[in-house]
């Protein structure tokens, strides 16, 4: 199965509580209808030396809030930010780099600025730092170092870092371990960071260490109208499945069949039954489903 949480480009700002208590009043000021009069503090402040109020700026820029949207304008505030020693800009920077909002796309500089900024202790540009070093296939250190980046984040709390080391521990591959996954996605939910694909990624992970009322539990959580709900269904009927109540999924199988069509639901069933038969999780039943559904057996 293969899940992501997506980690979204964020420009929130980090120092002493003062500092932060006016970022937000600066941040928030479009929502009031005070825009012009947060732009004249946030303009003197930036004037002033203020990296925050820089970061402020470009992040108006960037979202298109109190100032026109203008993406290079955003990244020319953001590097000044940047260049100010601020380790939250230094990040947007890295992400700026990595993507090539308002600057020429350049995974050196990127890899540059989140190293800097996860120097200075930044828990986010550490799990970025992670995630950049991963995609490099070239190197053949890069994912050990990755993961040690990833771990560090972790440790300093950072709970999207939580949600990452679950997905290396859950990809079917010879690093997939779910007892890790699950204890990694049990402190997720547990920081409160608990969005509808956590609950899908942890009744997976819970699927394959046969925790079958866990996996209900989770398959709960999720709403009817969101995206992943057709994959937190096909979940339950796994779990039903494997725990004997093969009606009950045969049901549910055939109303996830209905939310995804033919294709999708088979693609989807054959390559799950055969990652639950790597993980010791076969069941006679679940040829009888494959039949049911003219679903081809993995020959694992």
């Amino acid at each position: 199965m293969n899940w992501r949480v997506a980690l979204l480009l964020s420009a929130l700002l980090c120092g002493a509580a003062r500092q932060v208590a006016a970022s937000d009043q600066w941040r928030t000021a479009h929502l009031r209808g005070e825009c012009e009069s947060a732009l004249t503090e946030a303009r003197a402040a930036a004037d002033a030396g203020s990296a925050e109020a820089l970061l402020q700026l470009s992040d108006w820029h960037f979202f298109g809030t109190c100032l026109d949207k203008d993406d290079i304008a955003s990244a020319r505030f953001a590097m000044q930010a940047a260049q100010g020693g601020l380790p939250r800009a230094q990040a947007v920077v890295g992400q700026l780099y990595a993507s090539g909002l308002g600057v020429e796309r350049d995974d050196a500089e990127a890899r540059r600025w989140y190293l800097l900024a996860a120097d200075a202790g930044d828990a986010e540009a550490m799990l970025l730092l992670a995630r950049h070093l991963e995609a490099d296939t070239s190197n053949p250190v890069a994912a050990d170092v990755a993961l040690a980046w990833a771990n560090r984040s972790a440790e300093a709390g950072y709970a999207p870092a939580f949600v990452h080391l679950a997905q290396l521990y859950s990809g079917g591959g010879a690093q997939t371990d779910y007892a890790k996954a699950a204890q990694w996605l049990d402190r997720s939910i547990e920081s409160g960071y608990k969005d509808n694909g956590v609950w899908v990624a942890y009744s997976w992970a819970c699927l394959n260490l046969g925790r079958y009322d866990d996996v209900l539990r989770a398959a709960d959580q999720v709403p009817k109208e969101a995206a992943e709900y057709k994959a937190a269904q096909i979940n339950r009927a796994h779990a039903l499945l494997l725990n004997g109540q093969i009606g009950n999924a045969r049901e549910v199988y055939a109303a996830n069949l209905t939310l995804r069509g033919e294709d999708e639901f088979r693609r989807i069933l054959r390559d799950d039954f055969a990652e639950l038969r790597r993980s010791g999780r076969a069941h006679p039943a679940m040829a009888r489903i494959e039949k049911l559904f003219a679903i081809g057996a993995d020959p694992q």
